[in-house]
């Protein structure tokens, strides 16, 4: 069943250097709803954005096409490649890392990083990473946060990639 994703976009993208999409990374808003995180993503000034935001009732904005490269990592470094934002998905999820996810908006993760992962072969599980695990300096970002359930959302998105190809 194809997930229900709510448009709204923003002006901050542009063109890939290389059209292969490898990793995703979970950010956190640091704001209440996701339609904060959205308002600042449309807004002008900003000069940032993330492909999806999911809110904390498991509600999905897309952003930013996957196609297009979202402003979303900043400096940033994965397995020796800079520039993360070229070959990454961002996916934004509202809240704030020094709280828990709710059921609802970690179920919504991992319908999306299943989806994604059946797009793009080459994101794998492990693949799919924290802000804080990319950011340049280390330690600048923190975001997904102390609260975030690795391991239980990789097992569940190995779950649904097996179902997948099964």
């Amino acid at each position: 069943m194809p997930l229900e994703i709510i448009e709204a976009t923003s002006p901050h993208h542009n063109a890939r250097p290389d059209p292969r999409i490898d990793c995703i990374v979970v950010h956190d808003t640091e704001s209440a709803t996701a339609r904060e995180a959205v308002s600042w993503f449309e807004s002008p000034e900003s000069k940032v954005s993330a492909h999806y935001v999911l809110d904390r009732d498991g509600t999905i904005y897309r952003c930013v096409a996957d196609g297009r490269r979202a402003w979303h990592a900043g400096e940033s470094l994965l397995a020796g490649r800079r520039n993360v934002n070229d070959f990454s998905i961002g996916i934004e999820l509202a809240g704030f890392a020094s709280q828990p996810y709710p059921d609802r908006q970690i179920d919504a993760l991992v319908d999306l990083c299943v989806e994604l992962c059946a797009r793009f072969p080459a994101i794998t599980p492990e693949r799919i990473v924290g802000h804080e695990h990319i950011a340049v300096p280390a330690g600048r970002k923190t975001d997904p946060g102390p609260h975030f359930p690795w391991d239980l959302v990789r097992a569940r998105i190995r779950l649904g990639r097996d179902r997948q190809t099964a």
